[in-house]
């Protein structure tokens, strides 16, 4: 699976901060934010429908997850209930993501999968996966991208070779 990261061209593992809950909303702070680079409603399409400008679209870089990686999966409201929460009145699900931090490497919301979490998970607002541990991500190098064969030379060229 490739994932990317819309906002900055390369990872920096310095400027990793760590997990931290938030009191007014359903999102921790720290971690990397990314999308699955496939996904139906990932992060870039959300921004450009929500005509959102706080992030630079036109830099991101992509990247895979270690395969040793502990990544959970939020694919439907019912899995919410089986998550540690942590004491506060404001929020309707408020996870506590630093207990989880602890538990996995990485948290994965797939909103397209169960539309319900979009509500349930206020401010979740598309597929996204929240990287907890910087060390489980492996960048990919833009050589990695490129075809097999060099689109500069004809057709004909390429079947020759």
């Amino acid at each position: 699976m490739i994932y990317i990261h819309f906002g900055h061209n390369n990872f920096d593992k310095n400027k990793f901060q760590p997990i931290e809950n938030l009191k007014y909303i359903s999102k921790p702070s720290g971690g990397l934010w990314a999308s699955r680079l496939d996904s139906k409603y990932g992060w870039e399409k959300w921004a450009k429908n929500n005509e959102i400008d706080f992030c630079d679209l036109t830099k991101s870089f992509q990247f895979r997850i270690s395969k040793s990686a502990k990544i959970l999966t939020i694919d439907n409201v019912n899995k919410l209930k089986k998550l540690p929460m942590i004491k506060n009145d404001l929020l309707s699900n408020p996870i506590d993501f630093e207990k989880l931090a602890s538990r996995y490497d990485a948290i994965e919301v797939l909103i397209s999968k169960d539309g319900r979490l979009y509500s349930a998970l206020y401010g979740w607002d598309c597929d996204s996966i929240l990287i907890l541990n910087p060390n489980v991500i492996i960048t990919i190098k833009n050589k990695e991208l490129q075809p097999e064969f060099d689109l500069s030379k004809n057709l004909e060229e390429i079947v020759m070779e």
